[in-house]
């Protein structure tokens, strides 16, 4: 029998509690997976923090699907979406990466941020090739996410390279855009201005997508998001 990853080396390992969302939906996982994935995580339960004592985190300003999701992929190194990815179900599929995401962002789980990019170049590319994600998408990246965010500069070229044109035209794109944050419709302005001055530029998402994966924050154990 194959040794065990050491991810998955969990005999006397301790375990720790979430609490997730307004019910408190309650979690466990093994903290070594936490610590080893990610920085943030480390801090809090390897410090002097009220975490570390107790050996629970509160989480709840996040949904349990994705707390789940993150576990999943915590134990597995893979997570699956409610519903079979289709472009029929792009929409919500789209907003589940968006979710999942922002949990990895804020405590620096950047493995799952790039397998998240990975999946996000999935989608662009036949047989799925899915239109742009929503615009109610890319408010909630930008509203939950720190600047330098991959799926924040993916949504950017998103709309910039791969968006039929023709959308700028139309009678509620302003309206749309207002909903969302200005650094988004700035950073959309920049990336048109750069399409316009290199027409000879190939997409971003001809690219391959490690280009877009990111490295570990760098943490100490004096605080944590």
């Amino acid at each position: 029998m194959a040794e065990a990853p050491a991810h998955l080396k969990l005999e006397g390992v301790t375990v720790v509690t979430f609490e997730v969302g307004p019910d408190k939906a309650v979690f466990q996982v093994h903290q070594n997976l936490l610590c080893d994935a990610s920085t943030v995580f480390k801090a809090a339960f390897s410090g002097n923090f009220r975490e570390a004592s107790e050996r629970s985190m509160s989480l709840p300003d996040h949904d349990k699907d994705s707390v789940g999701r993150m576990i999943q992929w915590l134990y597995t190194r893979k997570f699956e979406l409610t519903f079979p990815v289709s472009s029929e179900t792009s929409g919500e599929c789209y907003m589940q990466l968006a979710k999942l995401n922002t949990l990895a962002d804020k405590y620096d789980i950047y493995l799952l941020k790039n397998q998240i990019v990975d999946e996000l170049f999935d989608l662009t590319k036949p047989p799925r090739g899915f239109k742009a994600p929503q615009i109610s998408v890319v408010a909630y990246v930008f509203n939950n996410t720190t600047e330098g965010s991959s799926f924040r500069k993916l949504l950017v070229a998103w709309y910039a390279y791969r968006i039929d044109l023709e959308w700028y035209d139309f009678d509620n794109t302003k309206a749309a855009l207002a909903e969302v944050s200005q650094e988004f419709t700035i950073d959309l302005v920049v990336a048109l201005g750069v399409r316009q001055k290199y027409p000879e530029r190939r997409s971003p998402f001809t690219l391959p997508s490690s280009v877009y994966h990111e490295a570990p924050l760098k943490k100490t154990d004096e605080g944590h998001a």
